[in-house]
């Protein structure tokens, strides 16, 4: 299920919601075991294993399964505080994308955001270092549903995304989708993503404030430096995936970036219940996939971006990993 933990805002956001739909907030609370004065707490935080608890209870509770839309619909701007503020100061969606995955982890460590680029087009990607399919379906609504409603009023436009990935199944009836996303939606996808044309990253915020953004990102920063929230996993998770296409990534490669030492490194690894190899492996894993979807790149240039030996290493991995080849995998995606 993983590890981390969520701000108290992102649940308490939820069960009001529930309320207002005729849930009884004590029952909810109880059945979670989650307290009241926890969520009201300024800096209050809930283990990301409550929350996928909560999830479970919401759906079983309610008797519209688009909760997870619903709520974040409803969650005002400025909930989310400096992460708010930040987006729409930002100079740019790109510039605000790029500043809400760098602090992502000042309101959840048991995920991380990233803004990538790839040819004309621009994915807001939403990554579980343990296994996408982990993440329940309302809660992958709610922060894509969250992000999109805050790019559109940052941007004062009312713009849709090309196309939403998810990684669950199709839940049924697509109304509620329609209304909000405008776009359609892939199901049973590898990673949780938002696709957006590239141009739209730079069209230019209304509202931007380059004086008051730079306050707000120096007040994260020593926010997130002073915080002992951000899981060291996280950090490794970022310092492989970011290098990963640059050269050979090794163990040693990564703690002299961490300025720790590879036995601490392999320490903090397996007290998160995983090796350097196996989060090697799944970013690779997680990279193949992003990568063979743009049918136009060679399957040799990926092998070789991913830092295979050859064509046929990436092979094996990937019939390892999916249980067919990646020329398969194009013919599916076709």
């Amino acid at each position: 299920m993983g590890t981390g933990t969520v701000t108290a805002i992102t649940p308490r956001i939820i069960v009001d919601e529930c309320v207002r739909r005729g849930i009884n907030r004590k029952d909810l609370l109880d059945r979670v075991g989650i307290s009241s004065d926890c969520l009201y707490q300024a800096a209050g935080r809930v283990p990301i294993e409550k929350m996928h608890v909560l999830w479970d209870h919401v759906l079983l509770l309610s008797p519209d399964q688009m909760v997870g839309v619903f709520a974040a619909e409803s969650a005002p701007f400025g909930a989310y505080g400096i992460l708010d503020y930040m987006l729409v100061a930002s100079s740019c969606p790109r510039e605000a994308l790029e500043r809400s995955s760098r602090f992502f982890a000042l309101f959840n460590t048991a995920f991380m955001l990233s803004l990538r680029m790839h040819c004309d087009l621009a994915y807001l990607e939403l990554h579980n270092p343990g296994s996408p399919r982990d993440l329940p379906r309302p809660y992958i609504e709610y922060i894509l549903v969250n992000y999109l409603m805050r790019l559109r009023l940052a941007t004062q436009m009312n713009y849709s995304p090309l196309e939403v990935h998810v990684t669950y199944k199709n839940p049924g009836p697509a109304e509620t989708y329609d209304r909000v996303f405008g776009a359609p939606f892939r199901f049973c996808q590898p990673m949780n993503r938002l696709v957006f044309p590239r141009s739209l990253m730079d069209i230019c915020h209304p509202q931007a404030d380059p004086e008051l953004c730079e306050l707000l990102e120096g007040y994260a920063q020593r926010k997130l430096q002073h915080s002992s929230h951000k899981k060291p996993l996280v950090e490794i998770y970022d310092v492989i995936a970011h290098n990963l296409e640059a050269g050979p990534v090794t163990l040693t490669f990564v703690s002299r970036q961490l300025a720790s030492s590879s036995r601490s490194l392999q320490r903090e690894l397996y007290a998160n219940g995983t090796t350097f190899r196996e989060l090697l492996d799944s970013i690779r894993h997680e990279r193949a996939l992003a990568l063979l979807a743009d049918l136009d790149l060679p399957i040799t240039e990926i092998a070789l971006k991913l830092q295979f030996s050859d064509t046929s290493a990436f092979c094996r991995a990937f019939q390892r990993w999916r249980g067919h080849s990646p020329h398969q995998y194009r013919k599916h995606l076709n």
